[in-house]
Order: C-alpha cells, then structure tokens, then sequence
C-alpha cells in the first residue's frame, strides 16, 4: 500500500510540468519553431503554448479563421494550415528582446509551397517570458501576399 501511495505521488507530481509545457529558453524556443515551420510540425510549435494560454494565430490568404486559441485549437489550425501549404524552411531574419515587456520579437522568412507555387512569407513571432523564466508563444502572424 505504501509503495502505491509513493508512485501516486510520483506520478503527480509531474502533472503541473506536463501541464505547463513552454520553451525552457530561447534557445529551445528558436529550435522547435524552425522544427515546426521548416518542416509543418504542429507539435514542435505547440509544445511552447502553456496549457491556459491563447495564442493569436493569423495567416492571412492561407486561412480564413484568425484569432485567440488554445493549445489543443492551435494545434488542429496549424495542423491544417501544414496540410494546404508544404513548408520547405524558415530562416530567422531578426531577433530582438524586449526586457521591459518581457517579449521577444522574431521576424522570420518562412517558404512554403501553395498551389500556385513556392513563395516566402515573412512570419511575425511574439514569445512572452513567464514568472518561472520560461517562454510561451503569444503570437504568430504572417504577412499576406
């Protein structure tokens, strides 16, 4: 019984960090959205949402829905956005942290393959810094063509 209780434990334990999955810094940050937007894994971008965030998502000419999601909505958008458009890369053109609203700005060329053919669209990327110093996306948007 003692042994039981003592896994149980364990076992919650775990629950608020699996709860509150965020980029445990920049570095990891920078890494899994290259992952996701280079090559269309929705999972690679979502792991930086924390579980009671919303992240504003807007794609102009890709998708007609834009707003405030949560983890689970983000995922199935972008899911879905990965399935109309290839992406094929993204390069980070600038980086710029904004230590007084605890905000870093990324400004990336993201190419993607559409029915008309390839093009590259400059994606917008807000990541908020938390309490714990850990990082969540706020926002994501891409520039229309």
């Amino acid at each position: 019984m003692r042994l039981k209780n003592i896994a149980i434990a364990v076992v919650l334990a775990f629950i608020p960090v699996l709860a509150s999955a965020q980029f445990k810094d920049l570095d990891a940050a920078m890494s899994n959205l290259s992952r996701g937007f280079g090559s269309g894994d929705p999972q690679a971008i979502v792991v930086g949402m924390a579980g009671d965030d919303h992240v504003e998502l807007q794609f102009p000419g890709l998708l007609e829905q834009s707003g405030f999601y949560g983890r689970d909505q983000a995922t199935y958008i972008l899911d879905g956005l990965f399935n109309k458009v290839k992406p094929s890369g993204f390069d980070t053109k600038s980086a710029r942290k904004v230590s007084a609203e605890g905000q870093y700005h990324l400004v990336a060329n993201w190419a993607i393959k559409t029915a008309g053919g390839a093009e590259t669209r400059e994606l917008y990327i807000t990541l908020r810094q938390k309490s714990d110093g850990r990082w969540s996306i706020a926002s994501i948007r891409s520039a229309g063509k």
